[in-house]
């Protein structure tokens, strides 16, 4: 069978002022769209023609978009036939009152078109986005499957209903500029200024001056409400408690007490102070019904007797107390002595932290969700995974992705639709992630609960949010940025507040080796050793793996980085195995080669000999460097014992002139003379003292020169090229 040739007809354009003539066929309707990411609109019609003139009818705003992207095909044309030439009659430029007011385009075939014709063009439209369900798998599970649903929110924001339209969903953002290709354009000429301008006063309003009332403490709660103002809060409902600090957080895996529920020494006894907080426990506890099940902790500290039997009075004592307040949560006590201390150390303030009663979620509190015999569905990989996927194709064009719908869409206008793209199993797991993030202060103590996933598919994942489901419920929300195939994302959902990361770095450095010396200029390297101290303490209820984002020093190499993962040049992911409540450390070490130039003479003896240690030089050479390091450590001790001395006859020096002083104050007194010769003789020795170390320090004058000029020949021909 022949195929049908197509021709791209050419276009002529001419203004049309009055009324158009007879509307397309029927047959001429909208068959396919493909929706770009930044707002543009690709749209087919085909059809078959049965005359001379075609119109098209447009929104005001989208008639020159049509006029620069507008495509004419006319089909099924044989070897002899003539194609039709085709001119446009638009609509004067202005002559629509406003932007969304109808306007049409007439096309005209000539000759007469007598077979179907395909009409093109791109306009403005609803961009599409992107939106993902990540369902991760069960605690303890062996496999590490998640599944993963993408999908597109489109829009039809025209005047005509979508009605079996095959939609292409692209990744790309195909430049495209606004131009008023109707309106006629007049070129700007230069203009007098300054000639006959006056002395003006303001050419617009003046304003004056707006500022907020005063926040000492910065909180966000102005001065006049804060209850608090000199200690940083948050908001509350309770006008006594506006701007003060939170005592209670609430968090996706349990509920923790800022202020802990203080005790005295010995005692089991709530004291007053502590019933305020108890209060604030109570109210938040009514707060999170959906959680069933919460830990008491009782805790003593170690210079308390019977530890054991005094936490667990204490966590019953904290229990009756907030049933009294009206909580209807089951409450489970628990002591742990002296076993979990706050804070270690051996003063009464570290001790007193450490008598306290602390609350957590129990853990498995998730499973209590709607369960599948109660009527609602489970939310696991295994059950999402029978939805179908929405994209029967992915193709790569001009650099994007373009997803083909399988089915037709029908859609009015006017209204918008969800579609699945994809719903297949991944890579994927829970895992905590630290990564200090300002968006999150919390973060910088805290890691982030995240969910991480493999793209080990064919598609690109474009930038949209992220629901997490975790246990059969909703447990966050996250961001994916754009992820390619072959590429991994750890996308955070939520913080655990339970698990605390604290990080410590120290940078030392090392002498290494000579480079080079020439001329008395001695060229060393130094290593300089970062070590970065991650302490981790988990919570009782975490995932298996915490991934640490280290932030490489600039100039520095890694190294041998533990577990680590996606290695970048600013940043990498040190992945750590944890076990619930167990305390670890991780260091990461990183080194950093330098090199800078002394003159040798100025050179500290000690550091010169690490840097000889450390080189690699033919003997002749060592033994003429060891022989300077040698002169080098003789000048400094000579220079070594100079200072004291010098200090020592400055003293007697001062010593002497106190002498004299004294002396000539009694030398008119008479009955002074055992006086006078006891200062002589004082006088004397003294002088002696000072000659003594006057000799001292002209001989090691003398031998600092000596070694001074010594070293001086022994490096004026020593060369050293190490490189």
């Amino acid at each position: 069978m022949k195929l049908a040739s197509l021709a791209i007809l050419p276009l002529a354009l001419s203004a049309c002022a009055g009324p158009l003539a007879k509307g397309p066929s029927p047959d001429l309707r909208l068959r396919h769209v493909v929706l770009y990411q930044n707002g543009l609109g690709y749209f087919e019609r085909t059809g078959a023609m049965s005359g001379e003139r075609l119109t098209l009818r447009f929104r005001e705003r989208e008639v020159d978009d049509v006029l620069k992207s507008m495509v004419v095909v006319e089909q099924n044309l044989g070897p002899n036939d003539t194609p039709s030439t085709v001119s446009a009659l638009l609509p004067r430029s202005g002559q629509a009152s406003g932007p969304e007011d109808p306007a049409e385009v007439e096309l005209v075939f000539s000759p007469a078109a007598r077979r179907p014709v395909s009409i093109a063009y791109a306009v403005p439209t609803a961009a599409w986005k992107a939106t993902y369900r990540v369902i991760l798998p069960a605690k303890g599970q062996k496999e590490k499957r998640a599944l993963l649903q993408a999908w597109a929110l489109i829009s039809n924001i025209g005047d005509e209903d979508w009605s079996e339209v095959d939609v292409t969903l692209a990744t790309g953002a195909p430049l495209s500029y606004v131009s008023n290709l109707r309106a006629p354009t007049m070129l700007d000429r230069p203009e007098l200024k300054g000639v006959y301008d006056g002395e003006g006063g303001a050419s617009a309003p003046v304003l004056a001056e707006r500022s907020p009332g005063l926040d000492a403490d910065r909180d966000g709660v102005l001065d006049h409400d804060d209850a608090c103002p000199r200690e940083p809060g948050s908001e509350s409902p309770y006008p006594n408690q506006r701007g003060c600090p939170n005592v209670v957080r609430l968090a996706s895996s349990e509920i923790q007490i800022l202020t802990q529920v203080p005790f005295d020494k010995g005692s089991d006894v709530i004291p007053p102070r502590a019933r305020p907080l108890l209060e604030e426990i109570a109210r938040a506890l009514k707060s999170v019904p959906h959680i069933r099940t919460f830990y008491v902790d009782g805790h003593a500290s170690a210079d308390e007797a019977g530890a054991e039997d005094l936490a667990a009075r204490r966590a019953a004592a904290v229990r009756a107390a907030l049933l009294q307040l009206g909580v209807s949560t089951e409450l489970v006590t628990r002591s742990n002595g002296s076993r979990m201390p706050l804070a270690d150390g051996g003063t009464e303030d570290v001790r007193q932290r450490n008598r306290r009663v602390s609350l957590s979620a129990a853990e498995g509190w998730r499973a209590q969700a709607p369960s599948p015999e109660r009527g609602a569905p489970a939310i696991t990989p295994e059950a999402m995974e029978k939805a179908p996927e929405g994209a029967a194709s992915v193709d790569a064009v001009a650099g994007a992705f373009r997803y083909a719908i399988a089915n037709p869409v029908t859609l009015p206008k006017k209204s918008s639709a969800l579609i699945t793209l994809i719903n297949r199993p991944v890579a994927g797991e829970d895992v905590l992630l630290f990564r200090p993030d300002p968006a999150a202060p919390a973060s910088a103590t805290h890691p982030f609960r995240a969910a991480q996933i493999e793209n080990r598919s064919a598609l690109g994942l474009q930038p949209g949010s992220v629901s997490i489901f975790s246990g059969g419920t909703f447990v966050g929300e996250g961001v994916l940025t754009r992820l390619l195939p072959g590429e991994s994302a750890t996308i955070p959902y939520a913080i655990d507040s339970s698990t605390e990361v604290r990080a410590t770095s120290m940078t030392t450095e090392v002498p290494v080796r000579i480079v080079s010396l020439s001329r008395g200029a001695l060229r060393v390297e130094d290593r300089y050793r970062r070590v970065t101290v991650y302490d981790v303490r988990p919570g009782r209820d975490v995932p298996e793996t915490l991934l640490l984002r280290h932030a490489r020093a600039t100039g520095f190499e890694p190294q041998g980085l533990p577990g680590c993962t996606d290695a970048t040049p600013d940043a990498c992911l040190v992945e750590k195995k944890l076990a619930p409540g167990v305390p670890q450390k991780v260091a990461v070490e990183e080194t950093r080669l330098s090199q800078r130039e002394i003159p040798l003479v100025e050179a500290d003896s000690e550091r010169l000999s690490l840097y000889l240690k450390g080189s690699s030089l033919p003997a002749e050479l060592r033994a003429r460097m060891d022989r300077a390091l040698a002169l080098r450590r003789a000048l400094d001790a000579a220079n070594a014992e100079l200072d004291p001395l010098r200090r020592r006859r400055a003293e007697l020096i001062d010593r002497a002139a106190e002498l004299r002083e004294s002396l000539r104050t009694i030398e008119r007194t008479p009955q002074a003379g055992k006086l006078r010769q006891t200062l002589l003789d004082r006088l004397a020795d003294v002088a002696r003292q000072s000659e003594e170390i006057g000799a001292k320090i002209t001989q090691r004058i003398e031998d600092v020169a000596m070694a001074r000029a010594e070293l001086d020949e022994t490096l004026r021909d020593l060369v050293i090229d190490g490189r």
